[in-house]
């Protein structure tokens, strides 16, 4: 058996006492290898300080309500990696343990699952022209919501996530109110020629609110299935070209068990284009059309028409590149892949000086919405984050998410704004980070006066 250390703690105006835990901590928890299964326990103790814990303009808080705070979280959580010669699996499960110290009504216990498994190998004991064959499943519990997805580097000292999540992670924010979310995905690819590939996947997304004081927010409990097919053909030793065909379906109903319910349908068709243009410049572009059938009533005012609307996805990645670099990342870690929550670590380390991978994002389409009023939503989703070693012990982050929201009926706008700066750096077997973190919301409507707050933490 063999034994490897690897802790990860995030550094705040008391990072004197969330080190010395931490330090204690290493002499009892420790990396098992068993044969082809390793699980690695990890201890993270979080001090940070928070401008609105509450998620809600001051102005509308209640004398006695204080929306500044610290808090402290403590997280312990269970990394699993299994592979064998049919299949790959990897699975993370941790708590979320957080005590307020201005407002302690707020304390909660939170829950983070996430696993992946990877079957192609054993689906290619069937056939060899099996390229791919996984499932994907992730579940979270919080007492807070997730305007963006987590990155993956994991939900902690790395802001409020990426642009690249799914249709529950669009920009939306939301008060403070217990929330559930649920994915579960599935995904396979046939090798129709060399160069040509016909995939499919499944994807079905839940976001499920719990009890809600009065004068919140009003949310909708909303269900997704998403299926796609995708046909790509390798043109070029650079292009890669296809089309994916989506069929979208929601089913929404409002939390606090009034009448408010719906559901609505989305046809989407794009071409896609993927181009390596350099070793390290590659770009994604995608682009084509969203319809959403007519939904009847016999209610005079609810029936509504068809819509066609554009969708666009552009993706630009810029990474490092050197035969050294190349050699050193080569081999593929246990836990890649593995589905990002916010506030799950992934198993890592520091990127080696000089390497580096900048991204920018940008997406335009239908979404729901599920708070403030339910239905399809445009959204327009701006996503710029970069990562870079800066020497062997210490590493760089920075990144920017945008999200601007449209509704018709009722009519209403919204956008928001995340920004992130942050470092981390390597203390012997412990990942200390410090980061800072803003967050601005604004949602205006035709019955109301604009609703905007900002928090920083």
């Amino acid at each position: 058996m063999t034994s490897l250390w690897y802790r990860d703690v995030i550094l705040g105006r008391q990072c004197a006492v969330a080190l010395l835990i931490l330090l204690i901590a290493q002499w009892v928890l420790s990396t098992l290898v068993f044969a082809q299964t390793r699980v690695i326990p990890i201890l993270t103790v979080m001090e940070r300080y928070d401008s609105n814990v509450f998620y809600t303009p001051k102005s509308l808080l209640s004398p006695d309500k204080k929306p500044e705070d610290f808090i402290t979280t403590v997280i312990p959580q269970i990394n699993i990696a299994h592979a064998n010669s049919l299949m790959r699996g990897r699975l993370s499960g941790g708590a979320l343990v957080s005590k307020f110290l201005n407002n302690p009504s707020l304390d909660y216990t939170a829950y983070n699952a996430a696993g992946q498994l990877d079957l192609k190998n054993a689906a290619n004991k069937v056939s060899q022209r099996i390229a791919f064959l996984t499932v994907r499943g992730t579940y979270q519990y919080a007492e807070s919501p997730s305007a963006f997805a987590p990155t993956t580097q994991g939900g902690l000292g790395t802001g409020f996530g990426s642009t690249t999540g799914n249709v529950l992670n669009a920009g939306i924010v939301t008060d403070r109110t217990p929330t559930h979310r649920y994915s579960l995905g599935l995904g396979g690819g046939y090798a129709l020629t060399r160069a040509t590939t016909l995939s499919a996947a499944y994807n079905y997304n839940k976001i499920f609110f719990g009890d809600q004081p009065a004068g919140v927010t009003t949310r909708f409990n909303t269900t997704g299935h998403q299926g796609s097919t995708t046909i790509s053909t390798r043109i070029s030793a650079r292009d890669t070209v296809g089309a994916t065909a989506t069929m979208s379906h929601y089913i929404q109903e409002q939390s606090d068990g009034s009448s408010g319910q719906g559901s609505f349908t989305t046809f989407t068709e794009t071409l896609n284009w993927r181009r390596w243009w350099t070793q390290e410049l590659s770009t994604f572009l995608a682009g084509g059309v969203n319809l959403k059938p007519p939904i009847g009533s016999s209610i005079p005012g609810q029936s509504v028409n068809s819509k066609l609307t554009p969708t666009a996805t552009v993706l630009m990645t810029y990474s490092s590149f050197s035969e050294e670099l190349r050699d050193a990342g080569s081999a593929s870690g246990l836990f890649d892949g593995l589905p990002s929550l916010a506030g799950s670590l992934m198993p890592g380390g520091i990127k080696a000086p000089g390497a580096y991978t900048a991204s920018l994002r940008y997406t335009y389409s239908l979404f729901p919405s599920y708070a403030f009023g339910s239905g399809p939503m445009n959204t327009h989703l701006v996503g710029a984050n970069a990562t870079g070693g800066i020497t062997s012990k210490l590493a760089g982050l920075v990144g920017m998410n945008y999200a601007h929201s449209t509704r018709s009926s009722p009519s209403s706008t919204s956008d928001t704004l995340g920004v992130t700066v942050g470092t981390a750096y390597l203390i012997g077997p412990v990942l200390a980070t410090l980061s800072y973190n803003w967050l601005y919301f604004s949602k205006s409507d035709d019955q109301t006066s604009e609703y905007e707050w900002s928090k920083r933490r």
